[in-house]
């Protein structure tokens, strides 16, 4: 057990000043920026009954739909190139140690990444809010629904799992970058086309709209969404941890 901490704390600090651990602060950020501008300038007409919901609403819903799965799909190829670009498979599975564990650290500072851009995605949203109250006075009465932000983020975080467990295994099994950021623009393409056409089973099982799903407050399959998303990326971590222990890399 001791030998998989020191793993795990190796992989963390590969992380520092990586690309991968800026994206998972400012990714997020983007979203509640683009959408904090949106509400500055036209808060009037898109206001509506409840602004600040409507705000935290909007954020969450381009968040979950649009940059979440890219993120993820990003973050999983960033860390397996950290590897293949250095060249450094032979030298790391060389080591005396389980090769599961190596792969098993991976996935994890993956995961704790993905919990990083959710906490600034909660953080940046409530900061967001709090701006926009003080600057249109007819707002400052209104609630922030930070309950809702919170489930949300959470759902969709756990939702998330199953997506990334698949863009991870397609990063580090091939060597080159395009493999999984193809596999994620595909899988896109194909959830826009499906899901407006009100496939909502289709879009609670299919890996790359669950997180979308699970964040929906109008979506029946919330439930099995975030289960099926959680439970799904477990499954799919241990078989790829498993299959890539047994690997050759050259």
């Amino acid at each position: 057990m001791r030998s998989f901490y020191r793993v795990l704390a190796a992989e963390v600090l590969k992380l520092k000043r990586t690309l991968a651990l800026r994206l998972s602060v400012f990714s997020p950020l983007i979203v509640v920026i683009l959408v904090f501008g949106m509400y500055a300038v036209r808060g009037q007409q898109i206001g509506g009954a409840d602004p600040l919901t409507g705000f935290a609403q909007l954020v969450l819903t381009v968040w979950t739909i649009i940059m979440f799965p890219l993120f993820a799909a990003l973050v999983a190829a960033l860390i397996a190139a950290i590897e293949h670009q250095n060249e450094t498979w032979k030298h790391l599975l060389a080591f005396p140690v389980d090769r599961s564990n190596v792969f098993v650290a991976k996935w994890l500072t993956g995961s704790g990444l993905l919990l990083l851009s959710s906490f600034f995605l909660c953080t940046g949203v409530c900061l967001a809010a709090e701006i926009l109250r003080l600057m249109r006075p007819d707002w400052r009465t209104a609630s922030l629904p930070i309950p809702m932000i919170f489930r949300g983020t959470i759902l969709s975080c756990c939702a998330v799992g199953l997506l990334f467990s698949i863009q991870m295994w397609i990063s580090l099994r091939w060597r080159s970058f395009l493999p999984g950021i193809f596999v994620a623009v595909i899988a896109l393409v194909l959830m826009f086309i499906a899901i407006p056409r009100g496939a909502a089973l289709f879009g609670s099982l299919f890996p790359w709209s669950l997180p979308a799903m699970a964040m929906s407050p109008h979506n029946v399959h919330r439930p099995l969404a975030a289960g099926w998303g959680l439970l799904g990326g477990v499954l799919v971590a241990v078989l790829a941890c498993w299959n890539l222990s047994r690997r050759e890399f050259s």
